[in-house]
């Protein structure tokens, strides 16, 4: 009798034990499931609150370059002008001496793609055209100089993109040296050329042999040092070092010595730009130092996720028509540099930190 009873109770407790540790299970994993749609649905309204802060951030920049002028230095962000003295003695001592001047004011948001902070934590860039590398139009030699640091420098290969690139914006059927038109894209089972230049730097990858080229050039490199937009000159004030040195006559060390120099003041004169470089260029008219009525803005959370990046045109003598367009606008990974670059903070009182409230 009393075994049967110590054997009962032991059953009894193993089974107690059992239901014990099955509650438990059953509690941690209720407890995992609620962290779980906790975490799930904090990163949902982080991402919302993160959209409304890129949305609220592109309306304001947008504001911004539709009612600030543009100086050497950038876009600016309030009324103050800088006159030099040229400037100074053309407006005289009478009205006319708040006069439109491109002189720097020293509070710009500068247009060579640095890091700034937006609303919230949003971090936003604007980047000139004109500091950018005009694909539609490079000669082959800057083709050249551009793909260096692809490990494809031979000039017989850069001859070929260039002929490539040609040959996939004219509207003919003919072959230039060493190139390739529809029948060669439907051989290989690629999408025809379009006959007409680049819309964005990105379609440079549907080109033959193109593709190849970059391989190790990132979208957002891409992005960042090309354009599409036809320009006769780079903005020494805007473009970086990778831009500056496919310019003949600059190599990489004049390069830098450019993008340190305007760090500390933009160029207002070709002349200070020349004695940074210690010699005058063959063609002068490759540099210039005002930007374009065109470029970029991209859009970008420290948190992760996409950056956007939009492309921008100012139209204000188009008539009866709006006095912006936007030519087209994508999303790209978030990129390593731009994560860990300096944030500056804006000039711009709309982006201003509201200060935190004595203890």
């Amino acid at each position: 009798m009393s075994r049967g009873r110590s054997s009962q109770g032991g059953f009894i407790l193993v089974l107690v034990l059992g239901i014990l540790v099955i509650l438990s299970l059953l509690a941690s994993g209720v407890a995992v499931t609620v962290q779980r749609l906790r975490d799930e649905e904090s990163d949902r309204q982080q991402a919302m609150l993160d959209a409304l802060d890129m949305a609220d951030t592109r309306a304001s920049v947008t504001y911004l370059l539709l009612t600030q002028r543009r100086t050497f230095g950038g876009l600016t962000v309030d009324s103050r002008v800088a006159l030099s003295e040229d400037e100074r003695v053309a407006a005289g001592a009478g009205d006319d001496a708040g006069a439109l001047s491109l002189m720097p004011v020293g509070n710009e948001i500068t247009l060579d793609g640095s890091l700034y902070a937006g609303s919230g934590e949003v971090r936003f860039a604007l980047q000139d055209d004109r500091g950018r590398l005009p694909v539609n139009w490079v000669p082959a030699s800057s083709i050249e100089r551009y793909l260096d640091s692809t490990g494809k420098p031979e000039a017989a290969a850069a001859v070929r993109l260039a002929n490539l690139l040609a040959d996939y914006q004219d509207p003919d059927d003919l072959y230039r040296l060493n190139s390739a038109e529809q029948d060669g894209y439907a051989s290989q089972r690629r999408r025809p050329p379009t006959n007409r230049p680049l819309v964005t730097p990105l379609e440079l990858r549907r080109v033959m042999g193109w593709d190849l080229a970059l391989a190790r050039i990132s979208d957002a490199d891409l992005v960042r040092t090309l354009t599409t937009v036809r320009s006769a000159s780079i903005n020494a004030n805007t473009a970086s070092a990778e831009v500056l040195r496919s310019i003949p006559g600059i190599d990489a060390a004049m390069a830098q010595r450019i993008v340190d120099a305007r760090r500390l003041r933009p160029f207002t004169s070709m002349t200070s730009v020349y004695q940074v470089l210690g010699a005058a260029l063959g063609d002068e008219g490759l540099l210039s130092l005002y930007p374009m009525d065109s470029g970029t803005l991209a859009l970008s959370s420290p948190r992760g996720g996409a950056t956007r990046v939009l492309h921008w045109t100012l139209t204000p003598f188009d008539r009866g028509g709006r006095p912006w367009r936007e030519d087209y606008e994508f999303a790209l990974p978030n990129d390593d540099r731009a994560a860990e670059g300096v944030v500056r903070a804006s000039p711009a009182t709309i982006f201003a930190r509201p200060e935190a409230s004595p203890p």
